[in-house]
């Protein structure tokens, strides 16, 4: 890295709307209508907002009780991308992104269940 210029490894939500067409269920659960408390809205955000709503309670318990294993595993694949980027490592993040990206599908098949 230079003294101005950073290299960085990222990976980030090209379209919110994607994310809201592709778990509207989630969307809904985590965000409501509105959630403008939370500036950015991507896949990221939504795996850790279900995560949190899972663990803090906001959610009823019969809702959260079904979602709380899937939960947990989208949050470790958070962190593990996380790492893999951070580690300068973006295929083990392709791969993990994949690994959520389904994880949040099959949270998704649950919450249709409700």
């Amino acid at each position: 890295m230079g003294k101005v210029l950073q290299v960085r490894v990222s990976a980030w939500t090209f379209s919110e709307d994607e994310v809201k067409k592709t778990w509207p269920l989630l969307w809904k659960l985590v965000w409501g209508e509105g959630g403008d408390a939370i500036p950015k809205k991507g896949v990221i955000e939504l795996a850790q907002a279900v995560f949190d709503a899972v663990r803090a309670g906001l959610i009823p318990d019969n809702e959260a009780d079904p979602l709380r294993d899937g939960a947990e595993n989208v949050e470790a694949l958070r962190f593990k991308i996380e790492d893999a980027l951070s580690s300068w490592q973006p295929k083990d993040a392709d791969k993990l992104i994949y690994e959520l990206e389904d994880g949040l599908d099959a949270l998704e098949d649950i919450v249709a269940k409700f």
